[in-house]
Protein backbone atom coordinates (compact mmCIF):
# COMPACT_ATOMS: atom_id res chain seq x y z
CA UNK A 1 0.00 0.00 0.00
CA UNK A 2 2.85 2.40 0.83
CA UNK A 3 4.46 1.73 -2.56
CA UNK A 4 1.17 2.58 -4.29
CA UNK A 5 0.87 5.87 -2.35
CA UNK A 6 4.47 6.78 -3.15
CA UNK A 7 3.96 5.99 -6.83
CA UNK A 8 0.75 8.06 -6.91
CA UNK A 9 2.50 10.96 -5.16
CA UNK A 10 5.42 10.73 -7.57
CA UNK A 11 3.06 10.78 -10.57
CA UNK A 12 1.17 13.74 -9.12
CA UNK A 13 4.40 15.69 -8.56
CA UNK A 14 5.57 14.80 -12.06
CA UNK A 15 2.25 15.96 -13.50
CA UNK A 16 2.45 19.28 -11.61
CA UNK A 17 6.03 19.83 -12.78
CA UNK A 18 5.06 19.17 -16.39
CA UNK A 19 2.22 21.71 -16.19
CA UNK A 20 4.58 24.22 -14.57
CA UNK A 21 7.04 23.75 -17.44
CA UNK A 22 4.25 24.30 -19.99
CA UNK A 23 3.12 27.48 -18.23
CA UNK A 24 6.67 28.84 -18.02
CA UNK A 25 7.28 28.16 -21.72
CA UNK A 26 4.01 29.93 -22.59
CA UNK A 27 4.93 32.96 -20.52
CA UNK A 28 7.37 33.95 -23.27
CA UNK A 29 4.33 34.53 -25.46
CA UNK A 30 4.40 36.38 -28.71
CA UNK A 31 4.47 40.14 -28.50
CA UNK A 32 4.21 42.88 -31.12
CA UNK A 33 4.40 46.62 -30.61
CA UNK A 34 4.52 48.82 -33.68
CA UNK A 35 2.55 48.99 -36.91
CA UNK A 36 1.66 46.12 -39.22
CA UNK A 37 0.02 46.43 -42.66
CA UNK A 38 -0.89 43.39 -44.72
CA UNK A 39 -2.12 44.17 -48.23
CA UNK A 40 -2.42 42.05 -51.39
CA UNK A 41 0.61 43.87 -52.85
CA UNK A 42 2.62 44.73 -49.72
CA UNK A 43 3.65 43.71 -46.22
CA UNK A 44 4.86 46.48 -43.90
CA UNK A 45 6.19 46.01 -40.39
CA UNK A 46 7.54 48.89 -38.35
CA UNK A 47 8.63 47.07 -35.23
CA UNK A 48 9.18 48.77 -31.89
CA UNK A 49 9.35 45.43 -30.07
CA UNK A 50 8.58 41.95 -31.34
CA UNK A 51 8.89 38.42 -30.00
CA UNK A 52 7.51 35.54 -32.00
CA UNK A 53 6.55 34.85 -35.60
CA UNK A 54 4.46 36.72 -38.14
CA UNK A 55 3.36 35.45 -41.56
CA UNK A 56 1.97 37.01 -44.71
CA UNK A 57 1.33 35.72 -48.21
CA UNK A 58 1.49 37.55 -51.53
CA UNK A 59 0.09 36.21 -54.79
CA UNK A 60 2.71 37.13 -57.36
CA UNK A 61 3.19 36.67 -61.09
CA UNK A 62 6.26 35.67 -63.05
CA UNK A 63 8.20 38.86 -63.82
CA UNK A 64 6.97 40.77 -60.76
CA UNK A 65 9.60 42.62 -58.75
CA UNK A 66 9.48 43.09 -54.98
CA UNK A 67 11.13 46.16 -53.46
CA UNK A 68 12.42 45.15 -50.01
CA UNK A 69 13.63 47.24 -47.09
CA UNK A 70 14.76 45.04 -44.21
CA UNK A 71 16.70 46.36 -41.26
CA UNK A 72 17.35 45.03 -37.77
CA UNK A 73 18.05 47.79 -35.25
CA UNK A 74 18.01 45.72 -32.08
CA UNK A 75 17.68 42.08 -31.06
CA UNK A 76 17.31 39.24 -33.55
CA UNK A 77 15.11 39.58 -36.60
CA UNK A 78 15.00 36.91 -39.29
CA UNK A 79 13.03 36.84 -42.54
CA UNK A 80 12.46 34.10 -45.06
CA UNK A 81 10.50 34.27 -48.31
CA UNK A 82 9.30 30.98 -49.75
CA UNK A 83 8.21 30.32 -53.33
CA UNK A 84 4.98 28.44 -54.12
CA UNK A 85 6.92 25.16 -54.33
CA UNK A 86 8.34 25.68 -50.81
CA UNK A 87 11.87 26.60 -51.85
CA UNK A 88 13.50 29.56 -50.13
CA UNK A 89 14.06 32.54 -52.42
CA UNK A 90 15.38 34.81 -49.67
CA UNK A 91 16.71 34.29 -46.16
CA UNK A 92 18.41 36.90 -44.01
CA UNK A 93 18.75 38.76 -40.73
CA UNK A 94 18.44 42.41 -41.82
CA UNK A 95 21.95 43.28 -40.69
CA UNK A 96 23.97 43.03 -43.91
CA UNK A 97 21.84 44.16 -46.86
CA UNK A 98 19.04 46.60 -46.10
CA UNK A 99 17.52 47.53 -49.47
CA UNK A 100 17.21 45.23 -52.46
CA UNK A 101 14.85 43.88 -55.10
CA UNK A 102 13.67 40.33 -55.59
CA UNK A 103 12.69 39.21 -59.11
CA UNK A 104 9.86 36.66 -59.17
CA UNK A 105 10.44 33.69 -61.49
CA UNK A 106 7.28 31.65 -60.91
CA UNK A 107 3.67 32.73 -60.47
CA UNK A 108 1.88 31.68 -57.29
CA UNK A 109 1.53 32.37 -53.60
CA UNK A 110 4.72 33.41 -51.80
CA UNK A 111 4.98 33.13 -48.02
CA UNK A 112 6.86 35.66 -45.94
CA UNK A 113 7.95 34.49 -42.49
CA UNK A 114 9.32 36.96 -39.95
CA UNK A 115 10.73 35.64 -36.67
CA UNK A 116 11.86 37.95 -33.89
CA UNK A 117 13.40 37.86 -30.46
CA UNK A 118 13.50 41.16 -28.56
CA UNK A 119 13.65 42.83 -31.95
CA UNK A 120 13.27 46.36 -33.22
CA UNK A 121 13.42 47.02 -36.93
CA UNK A 122 11.72 47.42 -40.29
CA UNK A 123 10.36 45.01 -42.87
CA UNK A 124 8.82 46.67 -45.92
CA UNK A 125 7.99 44.49 -48.90
CA UNK A 126 6.13 46.10 -51.77
CA UNK A 127 5.29 45.04 -55.30
CA UNK A 128 7.18 47.41 -57.57
CA UNK A 129 4.83 48.99 -60.10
Amino acid sequence: MKKTNKAAAFLLILHVLMWAAVLVSCSGKEQFTGSRVRNPDSYLLDIEKMNGTDLHTLELNEGDVLQILFETEKGNLYMEIKAPDGTTVYRGNGKDTHEFTLHIRDSGVYTIIVEARNAKGTVHIQLKK
